[in-house]
């Protein structure tokens, strides 16, 4: 999965980076106007020795609080990072988009600015890299403690989805949250478990206005079984998941359809099982063919048998094989005899007697 290209697709609606602001800092986001929320561009250009440096952020928001100017309102920008493995220098990349932003955007007619840098990580590997708040404190909305929040003695607030599940807190996230859906299908272990939970939170969010949660869930699924499989089957068209009438829900008809999309994708899985078996039951049998030619009639001829048993054999044919050797094994006097009967075996497409 391209972890970054599947959090950008995401957190590009509005709506599910305002659910990941009430997952991270629900205080937080109880005093912000996420309807005037604007998406940042994610790069920043500063002066260096010898010309100019461009850096570049995963994500980055800014978003009003619902409070004027003169009621003690703010603006925050959020820094959003994407993370799959730990990232030992993850503070300091951090305090350098905190730094750049600020510069480049403090002050404005929103009030006082807060710069709220966030880790998302989805790995499996226990997050150890220095710098990170496990949660904002909870008097933040302080608009006096909001502006103070860049100096607190982190670096960057941590959401670990690996953390989730070791403390059992996937069971505890909100059931109508888009973030939290988006967690929960990323900690399905099999692609059955991972279909079923597709369905579960697509039915949480039904009708026209969530067709773009649906989106989301529907791609966000579709890389995760990408990785299971290797190359594994696209999933169903959105439209023909989508209720054609009413667009409400994922209906009788889609779940059908998703059901039987992961019979064939399961049917596909233990097909390339099968036939990853069957080749390293046809390298055992060469081996073992080989080691005893090698101990009966000596390396020449070991040499010699490899190539024909290299030679456009199948599993079926190799397995045919195997039944025989040992007979020829005992039978012949000499290597030559041996290669005889496996070149005819070979020449006949395994049906040498």
């Amino acid at each position: 999965m391209d972890n970054d290209g599947i959090h950008k697709f995401a957190y590009r609606l509005r709506a599910l980076f305002a659910d990941l602001l009430r997952l991270v800092a629900p205080a937080l986001a109880a005093e912000l106007d996420f309807a005037r929320a604007e998406e940042l561009p994610a790069a920043y250009v500063e002066p260096v020795r010898g010309g100019v440096a461009q850096r570049f952020g995963d994500m980055a928001w800014r978003v009003p609080s619902r409070r004027g100017t003169r009621n003690g309102g703010f603006s925050l920008i959020v820094v959003i990072e994407f993370q799959s493995t730990v990232n030992r220098n993850m503070a300091r990349r951090m305090r350098d988009y905190r730094r750049l932003a600020h510069e480049r955007l403090a002050g404005g007619e929103d009030g006082p600015l807060l710069l709220l840098p966030i880790v998302l990580y989805n790995g499996s590997e226990r997050w150890t890299a220095p710098g990170a708040a496990a949660e904002l404190p909870a008097a933040l909305p302080a608009a006096a403690q909001l502006t103070l929040a860049p100096f607190q003695g982190w670096d960057y607030v941590l959401y670990s989805l690996e953390r989730l599940r070791a403390g059992g807190g996937l069971a505890r996230l909100p059931l109508a949250n888009r973030a939290a859906a988006t967690l929960r299908l990323q900690a399905e272990p099999t692609a059955a478990a991972l279909l079923a939970r597709l369905q579960r939170e697509w039915a949480r969010f039904p009708g026209p206005a969530e067709a773009a949660t649906r989106r989301v869930l529907h791609e966000w699924a579709g890389a995760l079984l990408a990785d299971m499989g290797g190359h594994a089957l696209a999933l169903p068209a959105m439209a023909q998941l989508e209720n054609v009438k009413g667009g409400t829900q994922m209906t009788t008809v889609s779940q059908a359809l998703l059901s039987k999309w992961y019979e064939g994708w399961n049917a596909e899985r233990l097909a390339e099982g099968r036939a990853q078996e069957r080749t390293r039951s046809l390298a055992r049998v060469s081996a073992r063919l080989r080691r005893q030619a090698a101990i009966k009639f000596g390396p020449q001829t070991e040499a010699r048998l490899a190539a024909l048993l290299g030679s456009d054999m199948d599993v079926d044919q190799l397995e045919r094989l195997d039944d025989r050797a040992s007979e020829w094994m005992m039978e012949c006097e000499r290597g030559e005899d041996l290669l005889a009967k496996v070149s005819a075996f070979v020449g006949n497409g395994g049906a040498s007697r």
